[in-house]
Order: structure tokens, then C-alpha cells, then sequence
């Protein structure tokens, strides 16, 4: 069972192709609320699209002293 998710961010043109990509860690283990995490705490405007894309493991939140909840940017 994964401590977190990889979330990306990913903006659309308007044409429809992918733009800029983000990424985001979630200190959360539950997929669907990793996401939620990462809309109410980074702007993911309308067009956007935020889906986790791999688990991540624990030592990877401890390492950057990160708590359950917590949401950061990931390059």
C-alpha cells in the first residue's frame, strides 16, 4: 500500500493538447483523496486535469519532512 500518490496537473490548449505539466506529491494514501488534496491546495483551474499517476512511498515524504495531508511540488 502506497504512503502517497505522484499527482500530475496537466493544462489542455485549445485545441485540446497537453500543455504545461506539474507535478505534486500527496501524503495520502487513498488515490481519489490524494487528488482532492492537490485541487483544494494548488490552483487547478477549469481545462485542467489532476490525476495520480504512481504510489510513492513513504521514506519519499519523510525525507522531505512532509506530514500526512501535506501537499508539495514535485519536479
Amino acid at each position: 500500500m502506497p504512503a502517497g500518490w505522484n499527482v500530475r496537473v496537466t493544462t489542455f490548449d485549445s485545441e485540446g493538447k497537453p500543455g504545461n505539466v506539474r507535478y505534486f506529491l500527496a501524503y495520502e494514501p487513498d488515490k481519489e483523496r490524494a487528488v482532492e488534496l492537490v485541487r483544494k491546495r494548488v490552483p487547478v483551474n477549469k481545462g485542467e486535469e489532476a490525476e495520480a499517476v504512481a504510489e510513492v512511498a513513504g521514506n519519499e515524504f519523510v525525507g522531505q519532512n512532509m506530514r500526512p495531508g501535506d501537499v508539495r511540488r514535485h519536479d
